[in-house]
């Protein structure tokens, strides 16, 4: 898509504000501000398509630069969860990348970013990174349970409940870089869910692509059963990037499974409640997500989405 030449300060300061209202509402709010900081890109990417580079570019920057003034811990967490997030996929949708090669570009960026990052601050700290993540987790973990304990929960109950947030803290430990993996696709994908309602409403040409046609390289599931037989090597050295690889790839072909489920709700007319419940049974059932990406990888025998011609009698 052609770009304006360039934005009008008018929209720049509206793009700040939005940004800056979500953003602080993520860190002044730990639980009710997630959904408003994960959706904190959204501004710079509209903004960026409608008025042009430098109007995104210059959102980005002045939302970096109050939250430096504020604080500057904040300032690099917007830029590692957001503002990479915010100028790489609108960079990839102004030149018709479409959503999911956008999403897959961005989240390439700011994983090398964020890499780039623990580097240098490994090597002007001295401090490993890799043990102040899990010391972190460890914190979060203790934390959790002293206001359980506080809160008046039993001693039984607590040392149940303190016996499974050791066994997620060391779940989390192994897999954390996959889950900043599948985190930073999650915060990409409802940025460009929520930017395709704008461009519908607003008349915004950009190119997303159907979701209900989304479909993996066929080549990815080589990928997959690689990963899976590799898991069973007894060397942590090749047990854990497989493992990490794993969820990866698994969460891609949940995403399919989902593309199918989307088509097949709309080809056979499906209720909207009933669509409502099986997103809430989604939400709340492990298991089920297991099926949906196991729904994804036999998309790629079954076609399920192509359409069948009927044999004649």
């Amino acid at each position: 898509m052609k770009l304006p030449v360039q934005g009008t300060p008018l929209d720049i300061i509206k793009g700040s504000v939005i940004t800056l209202a979500l953003f602080l509402t993520y860190l002044t709010l730990p639980v009710f501000g997630m959904l408003p900081g994960l959706l904190a890109p959204t501004a710079g990417i509209y903004y960026f398509l409608k008025s042009g580079r430098a109007a995104g570019y210059a959102i980005v920057v002045i939302s970096m630069a109050v939250l430096a003034a504020y604080d500057p811990a904040s300032a690099a967490i917007y830029m590692l969860q957001c503002g990479i997030m915010t100028m790489s996929l609108a960079e990839f949708l102004s030149r018709n990348k479409g959503g999911s090669r956008s999403i897959v570009y961005g989240m390439a960026i700011n994983l090398a970013v964020m890499l780039v990052a623990a580097a240098v601050y490994s090597l002007a700290t001295g401090n490993n990174i890799h043990l102040q993540v899990i010391k972190g987790i460890n914190s979060s973990i203790s934390q959790t349970a002293a206001l359980y304990g506080k809160a008046g929960v039993g001693a039984d109950e607590l040392k149940t409940l303190q016996q499974s947030m050791e066994q997620a803290g060391v779940f989390i430990t192994r897999t954390y870089p996959a889950l900043i993996t599948v985190s930073l696709g999650f915060i990409a994908g409802i940025n460009l869910l929520l930017l395709r309602r704008l461009s519908t409403r607003f008349s915004l040409p950009v190119l997303l692509g159907d979701f209900k046609r989304f479909k993996n390289p066929d080549q990815l599931v080589w990928v997959l059963i690689f990963a899976g037989f590799a898991m069973l090597v007894e060397s942590k050295t090749v047990s854990l990037p497989a493992l990490n690889l794993l969820i990866v790839i698994a969460s891609a072909y949940f995403i399919q499974g989902m593309a199918v489920m989307a088509h097949s709700f709309e080809r056979f007319a499906v209720p909207f409640f009933v669509r409502l419940i099986f997103y809430l049974l989604l939400s709340l059932q492990p298991f089920l997500t297991v099926v949906v990406a196991a729904l994804g990888v036999f998309d790629l025998w079954g076609d399920f989405r192509t359409p069948k011609n009927k044999e004649n009698l």
